[in-house]
């Protein structure tokens, strides 16, 4: 085979890679956090992560959001886009939350770990068609760090694979 028909091959091969799920998209609702029943982690904690999430997407400014803890901004995401806007909607449910012992950090063998998973389902907001869902696992295992620390390292790392995937699929 010759080297340009070889070369031709490789270029239809990338070509022909699937679109990407959330191209076009340019605006995100992003809906109140769930918590699943028995998971021990209070609301204001689930808003915290939800917060988290609205600010550091917002400072990536991938996409416009819309966050339903605000009143005025939940009142926006109830009206149709506006023309040309493909919007999203991105769902979280708290499906573990382990808050860790600080004691068993200061250790150092391993023992303690906070842990924080969080399941995210994004669909289009006009069909309600699921786009995908990812699931994220935060954790905080370093050190004397308190609790709280632990608590917001954790929530941390699940909005940065969050914002991750999100960037992957764009």
């Amino acid at each position: 085979m010759s080297h340009a028909l070889a070369l031709l091959l490789l270029l239809l091969g990338r070509a022909a890679a699937p679109p990407k799920p959330l191209a076009g998209y340019n605006e995100a609702v992003i809906e109140r956090f769930a918590v699943i029943k028995g998971c021990d982690l209070a609301p204001l904690q689930s808003d915290a992560v939800q917060q988290t999430v609205v600010s550091r997407l917002r400072a990536k400014k991938l996409v416009a959001v819309i966050d339903r803890l605000d009143e005025e901004e939940a009142a926006l995401a109830k009206a149709p886009p506006a023309d040309g806007v493909k919007r999203m909607t991105v769902t979280a449910t708290v499906v573990e939350f382990a808050r860790g012992s600080q004691t068993a950090r200061a250790m150092g063998i391993g023992a303690g770990a906070t842990k924080l998973r969080v399941r995210f389902t994004i669909k289009d907001a006009t069909t309600g068609a699921e786009i995908f869902t990812t699931e994220r696992l935060g954790r905080y295992s370093y050190g004397s760090g308190t609790n709280e620390a632990g608590f917001s390292a954790a929530a941390c790392e699940v909005v940065d694979g969050l914002i991750a995937e999100i960037e992957k699929n764009r």
